[in-house]
């Protein structure tokens, strides 16, 4: 569609609007963004609900290879109050920050030493009458 065209009316060249930015511009509200520390796309400040150390967005990006994360990680001037000061981040990257509690309970994260019980799961009552009573365990 071309920028202008003419009216027929002898008025001349006419732009046809309304464009996307010129709506864009009147009809959005002005909210507060941020960018997400981890993927960097700007966010509503409402959007941003999860909270992860620095340190742990850095050692995530240098795990997917930016170089520039892992050189900071490693910079001795960055000081451990800015290292363990709290970053916002979208709800998708925090799921890849936060450590997940399956992990957490892992057995080759626990400390030597000590040992972790897993829970015994028996099914129920309920459950257990499903079962064929004819064939032997």
């Amino acid at each position: 569609m071309p920028a202008t065209f003419a009216t027929g009316q002898g008025e001349g060249p006419k732009d046809p609007g309304p464009w996307a930015d010129k709506v864009l511009e009147v009809m959005t509200l002005p909210v507060p963004k941020k960018p997400c520390t981890l993927c960097e796309f700007w966010f509503a400040v409402p959007c941003l609900t999860g909270v992860g150390s620095f340190k742990s967005v850095l050692a995530k990006k240098a795990s997917f290879g930016d170089k520039a994360a892992r050189a900071k990680l490693n910079d001795e001037r960055t000081s451990a109050s800015r290292l363990y000061s709290g970053v916002p981040l979208c709800c998708f990257c925090s799921q890849l920050v936060v450590p997940d509690p399956e992990e957490a309970r892992s057995p080759k994260s626990a400390k030597k030493g000590k040992r972790t019980s897993e829970p015994e799961v028996t099914p129920s009552k309920f459950l257990m009458s499903f079962l064929n009573k004819d064939v032997d365990d």
